[in-house]
């Protein structure tokens, strides 16, 4: 899980790191400050001390009195002074107590005449350790009587460590009240109106559109915000537009297909008569012939079988309707395709409308079981035999129609348009490591007139035909593709006008319940 921070908590440590260093940074220059000037001051009091004694030598004649030496250095000690080394004017140390500094130090800015650093001294070593001071005690230069001697700094830096524990501690509180302000205001001004925000886009995207922020900020953070609610309006309206709209497209849907419902029962109904109706107007026809009378036995036998047969084609529309209307029950029995074709074949056979027509059955042997209804399989199988040979009659030869079955696979998705899956350890794997179905495809092919590409999408549709007045109502196969669908299969149609057609029954096969 990836860490956040939070802006609140980056401003917050931002705030306290740049209070740490400004405190730090004034504090520590101030010890510096307090520190340089008390070695100043110090490095005044030491000069101060070498005019006195220059003239306390003035006054007294000199220092040629090895006296006046030694009055001069318990002067010395009176004022501080560690280590003392004084020579006379030939160059001659007539006094020397202590050991003087052999380093060089930090050159302090004084007089010519007199020379004073300061040993031991660094940025964190504090003021230094004592103050190394060279002048002449006669002013008579180089070749005057000289005098050395240190002073040390402990009182500087017994002084200075009180400033630093004053300022650590004055530092300490000053940052805790300028964090404290700054993440009051910072909370107040930034965090606070953020969260508002944040708040207000959750609860709009969990559908209150009606959501604003306050807008009472006259600052960037009032910009945002009256930039957001222009968004929310902005956002609320387009969800009502979308709302409306969609609200008027279900209902033109509704409409739609109200409309479609309302023409499709029309055309049906218009078809029903149609196909109805020719019959029902020989039926009338026949009716009146015998209510005239005067005809012999024989012509009222013959008109009234003309009536039987009319009723016939009449019932045999209306059951082809209640077929539709009444899916088959999947049945429990498995069924051997090249079984039923050969049922189909032989049943067709005895047909006037088959006569002068033959079927060449090409068999794929092996053909796994499909759960279909044998009955109703056989009459699509015999429906599509009987309109590939309706549909060679016009043709001059021998009208043959080639019936062929054969086994198909395909991927088990492609049919709900899926990816295809890949599986190691299924045994329908195909060539190609896709997992398989298995259907069994059964083709009838006829060298017949064909179909155009207009009418060949069409075919399925109830009461379309292509034949000539009197040749077929239309319905089967629409029935038959109805029977087909309902187990799972489809009906497929390849044709070309003048060079016959070709209508293949696909059913998935390999099922046993």
């Amino acid at each position: 899980m990836k860490f956040r921070i939070g802006i609140r908590f980056q401003l917050i440590a931002g705030i306290v790191i740049t209070t740490a260093a400004g405190m730090g940074l004034i504090g520590l220059f101030s010890i510096i400050a307090v520190e340089r000037s008390a070695v100043y001051w110090k490095s005044g009091e030491a000069e101060r001390v070498v005019k006195v004694l220059r003239v306390a030598q003035r006054g007294s004649g000199g220092f040629s009195n090895p006296d006046a030496y030694r009055y001069a250095a318990a002067a010395l000690k009176q004022a501080g002074a560690a280590a003392i080394e004084m020579s006379d004017p030939s160059g001659k140390v007539i006094i020397r107590e202590g050991a003087l500094p052999a380093g060089e130090g930090e050159e302090l800015p004084y007089g010519a005449d007199v020379r004073i650093r300061r040993i031991g001294a660094g940025w964190l070593r504090g003021p230094g350790l004592l103050l190394y001071v060279t002048a002449p005690l006669d002013g008579a230069g180089a070749r005057g009587a000289r005098l050395s001697f240190t002073v040390s700094l402990a009182g500087i830096r017994e002084e200075t460590a009180g400033v630093r524990r004053f300022l650590l501690v004055y530092a300490v509180v000053d940052s805790l009240i300028i964090i404290g302000l700054g993440v009051y205001f910072l909370s107040r001004s930034i965090i606070t109106p953020i969260r508002a925000l944040t708040a207000a886009a959750t609860r709009i995207a969990g559908g209150s559109l009606g959501e604003r922020v306050r807008e009472d900020v006259d600052n960037e953070i009032g910009s945002l915000a009256m930039s957001f609610n222009v968004m929310a309006d902005k956002l609320e309206a387009e969800i009502k537009t979308l709302e409306r709209v969609n609200a008027e497209l279900v209902a033109a849907q509704a409409e739609l297909l109200r409309s479609s419902t309302l023409a499709a029962i029309g055309n049906l109904a218009a078809g029903i008569a149609h196909e109805v109706g020719n019959p029902l107007g020989a039926l009338s026809g026949y009716i009146d012939i015998l209510k005239r009378g005067g005809s012999g036995r024989d012509e009222e036998q013959e008109v009234l079988g003309r009536a039987a047969a009319e009723l016939g084609r009449i019932d045999a529309i209306v059951r082809d309707f209640l077929d539709v209307s009444r899916p088959p029950r999947t049945p429990k029995t498995p069924v051997d395709v090249n079984r039923v074709v050969a049922e189909a074949v032989s049943a067709v056979a005895a047909h006037p409308a088959f006569a002068g027509a033959r079927a060449d059955m090409k068999l794929t042997e092996g053909l796994p079981l499909v759960m279909i209804d044998r009955d109703r399989m056989r009459q699509v199988f015999m429906n599509l035999l009987l309109n590939a040979a309706q549909s060679m009659a016009a043709v001059d030869g021998a009208r043959a129609v080639t019936v062929a079955t054969s086994l198909e696979r395909r991927p088990a998705d492609e049919e709900r348009g899926l990816r295809p899956l890949r599986r190691k350890d299924d045994r329908f794997l195909g060539a190609s490591g896709v997992h398989e179905k298995e259907y069994a495809a059964v083709s009838f092919t006829d060298r017949g007139v064909g179909i155009s590409a207009e009418d060949a999408g069409r075919i399925f549709e109830p009461f379309f035909t292509t034949k000539g007045p009197g040749g077929g109502t239309g319905l089967g196969l629409f029935v038959s593709h109805s029977i087909v669908k309902a187990y799972g299969g489809e009906i497929t149609v390849a044709s070309k006008p003048g060079e016959g057609s070709t209508f293949t029954v696909i059913l998935p096969a390999g099922q046993t319940k």
